[in-house]
């Protein structure tokens, strides 16, 4: 492979459209600021974002196995040496054969932050939904959830581009890890073929916030003509949960090679869940090496 009440007047379009700007602003500012100055200077990497360092944490392979690079992805706004399960991976499949580059991952954006100037609160308002009475408020209007999800896009597409200089020592497959709301975008970008295929995906807990896009996920991850291997943790989020078993059922029957589903029996928020997540993950990339062999 080569390589997120209204008594006062509402805010007009475009101001909200700079809310949302300002937002994800903030974040690139926050990514960029990260301190990572407890890991060693050689694992830091930068990518540009945006006009922007964007951290990347880069690890050899250890010991005579050498498979490939795993790029791993962690959920929307965690560092990308998210405590837990990205930590473990990231150091812990170096001993099997494979580098690890983890990288930033796109925000999670808040709701704007509406501000009503004093002057602006007996003025009428502007109706500018159809929302009833007894129905909460979108944090989003369908304009600015759009644009949300299109800086989410550019982010992780910007940043995947520049992996090929980073990664070019460690030959072999490449094998992409991601994990929650990143791992539906990322399904999404394989499945419109905005990114290169990997050799092998793994997806954990995946899911999206918008209910539209959740529903859509099983048919595009069983879109994918590639190896993947599809984690779910029973305290995974209520919208992986809720697409668990339309992704088994959609995906290819007796394809040990082409599509595994497995399920841990602890909390992800556990160590032994980290390490049978490991334990899953070398399992199906060495199946897969066996099958199709690097050269």
């Amino acid at each position: 492979m080569k390589l997120f009440s209204n008594i006062a007047k509402p805010l007009s379009s475009v101001c909200c459209i700079c809310a949302v700007l300002l937002c994800l602003n903030s974040f690139m500012a926050s990514a960029s600021n990260a301190d990572y100055s407890y890991l060693p200077a050689s694992e830091l990497k930068q990518l540009q974002v945006e006009g922007k360092d964007v951290p990347a944490l880069l690890r050899p392979w250890l010991g005579n196995k050498q498979l490939g690079l795993t790029i791993i992805v962690p959920a929307f706004s965690e560092r990308a040496d998210a405590p837990g399960l990205v930590s473990n991976l990231r150091h812990e499949l170096n001993y099997s054969g494979w580098a690890t580059l983890a990288l930033t991952p796109p925000s999670l954006s808040k709701a704007p932050y509406f501000v009503t100037h004093a002057e602006e609160v007996n003025k009428a308002g502007e109706q500018q939904n159809s929302v009833p009475a007894n129905q909460e408020i979108p944090d989003f209007s369908a304009e600015q959830l759009a644009l949300t999800q299109q800086q989410q896009r550019d982010f992780m597409l910007s940043a995947m581009a520049q992996l090929d200089s980073l990664g070019k020592s460690f030959t072999g497959k490449r094998m992409l890890i991601a994990i929650g709301n990143s791992a539906n975008l990322v399904i999404e970008l394989l499945e419109t073929k905005h990114l290169p295929m990997p050799d092998i995906l793994v997806v954990i807990n995946p899911y999206s916030d918008i209910a539209s896009v959740n529903k859509a996920l099983p048919q595009k991850l069983a879109a994918l003509s590639i190896p993947v291997l599809d984690i779910q943790s029973k305290d995974g989020s209520s919208a992986s949960l809720a697409t668990q078993a339309q992704r088994r059922v959609l995906s290819p029957a007796n394809a040990p090679t082409r599509y595994s589903q497995q399920s841990l029996a602890l909390d992800l928020s556990l160590q032994v869940a980290w390490n049978d997540s490991l334990k899953f993950i070398e399992g199906f990339a060495n199946r897969i090496n066996k099958a199709y062999p690097n050269r």
